[in-house]
């Protein structure tokens, strides 16, 4: 789906969902929700093509969320009588 084209004015599977629903349709990458560009069916399956920059966004969240994670448990073994 290209920019120009509104969400709502797609065909197929997509634009069945949004007329079921009457919200976008999103999925959950980490902890972001990324809008589905479009739905392709690809070897008897139905493939999510994801919002290029919604993705750009959940995978910097993601890395940041593992820094922080990284972090978090070096921090809590340094603490622990006897960490290593």
């Amino acid at each position: 789906m290209t920019r120009e084209t509104p969400a709502n004015k797609g065909s197929g599977l997509l634009a069945l969902l949004l007329d079921v629903f009457d919200v976008p349709v999103v999925v959950r990458v980490g902890t972001t929700l990324v809008k589905i560009g479009w739905i392709n069916l690809h070897e008897g399956r139905a493939v999510l093509e994801l919002d290029p920059e919604d993705m750009e966004v959940a995978v910097e969240d993601l890395v940041l969320d593992s820094v922080t994670a990284a972090r978090s448990i070096a921090a809590t073994r340094e603490a622990a009588p006897g960490g290593t």
